[in-house]
């Protein structure tokens, strides 16, 4: 039975292990310093959501059946108990969910409208386009990975990963002044890059591409590798690139696996080594500062931009790898919620 107070909204919802459909579910009504949201876009993060699809977060069991998903854009529809400073209207960032039901939230921001703590909303810049803050937190880690490293302007980065943590990183690191190569296998990604400003670009196949980065840096050793990619092949490529004692490495992208990189070569060569994940206000605010800039932008990087019912689709892409994509934003702004 329906809760009095409670509405049905249409939710993305992991079913179980590789399943997911839309479909229609109980939200209450907004709880003590909660707010309800309702939906412009939300933007799919396709590492971390595909791990938890298909249950292999290992910092936390996926429980199925749930609605995923944990950055989105939209307008405030309701206002819980207790909560200040906001109005009905308001055009706000929005990141985890939070309700109880048969449906609850791994996060919970692919819906058309649900309760999110007041802790958790954001105003919408002015001008900041609501598809690129629907990106929000995935952009955050890239900013969160570029501010560890210590760098003057015009030193070199190089970027591990073409998707998209690894392109907010490459933009972050250029708004903070540096110079930076992107290493990838995907040719579409790739160019999005260079379309987005990154200096240099190197497909990972390279069998000389230490010689092909130094090439392009004109220089022997970066400043920092920024990681995204996190696997003892890549550690291996880029090691060479760091000097002894000085070079930095921001890990900033999950993992399922326990070991992962060559611990003992780190220490040997003396580098120091960052790990980032999650986010905060401090660094989430500032980010969308740097969006409402243009200095961070998802725009050029959306790949697919489609209707929320679409979403099982979408994931299934995700999940065989079978087309090129990057940015996924979906459309929660049609009839139906």
């Amino acid at each position: 039975m329906t809760p009095i107070g409670s509405i049905q909204t249409d939710a993305v919802v992991f079913t179980q292990s590789e399943k997911v459909t839309v479909k229609k579910i109980a939200m209450p009504p907004p709880g003590p310093g909660q707010v309800r949201v309702r939906t412009a876009f939300s933007t799919i993060s396709a590492g971390t959501e595909g791990w938890v699809w298909q249950n292999q977060f290992t910092w936390a069991a996926t429980p199925f059946p749930c609605v995923p998903g944990y950055q989105r854009t939209g307008t405030i529809a309701a206002l819980g108990e207790g909560v200040t400073g906001w109005s009905i209207g308001d055009a706000v960032v929005a990141t985890i969910g939070q309700w109880t039901g048969d449906v609850p939230p791994f996060w919970g921001a692919h819906l058309a409208e649900g309760n999110t703590p007041q802790s958790e909303i954001y105003r919408l810049p002015h001008g900041l386009s609501p598809v690129d803050a629907s990106s929000a937190v995935v952009a955050q880690v890239g900013f969160n990975a570029a501010s560890r490293v210590r760098l003057n302007p015009g030193d070199w980065i190089v970027v591990y990963g073409d998707g998209l943590i690894g392109q907010f990183a490459a933009q972050a690191a250029k708004a903070r002044g540096a110079k930076v190569v992107m290493v990838g296998h995907r040719p579409g990604r790739l160019a999005l890059a260079r379309h987005c400003g990154i200096d240099a670009v190197v497909d990972s196949h390279d069998n000389k591409i230490v010689e092909s980065l130094r090439t392009l840096m004109n220089c022997e050793f970066a400043v920092a590798i920024l990681d995204s990619v996190q696997r003892q092949e890549a550690q291996k490529q880029y090691m060479p690139l760091l000097q002894a004692g000085l070079g930095q490495i921001v890990y900033c992208g999950f993992t399922p696996n326990q070991t992962w990189a060559d611990m003992a070569l780190l220490q040997q060569h003396e580098i120091t080594t960052h790990f980032v994940s999650g986010w905060n206000r401090t660094r989430l605010a500032a980010t969308l500062g740097l969006m409402a800039e243009g200095k961070l932008c998802l725009d050029p990087l959306v790949t697919h931009r489609a209707d929320f019912r679409r979403s099982p689709d979408l994931y299934d892409l995700i999940r065989t790898r079978g087309k090129d994509f990057l940015g996924i934003v979906l459309d929660w702004q049609g009839e139906t919620r």
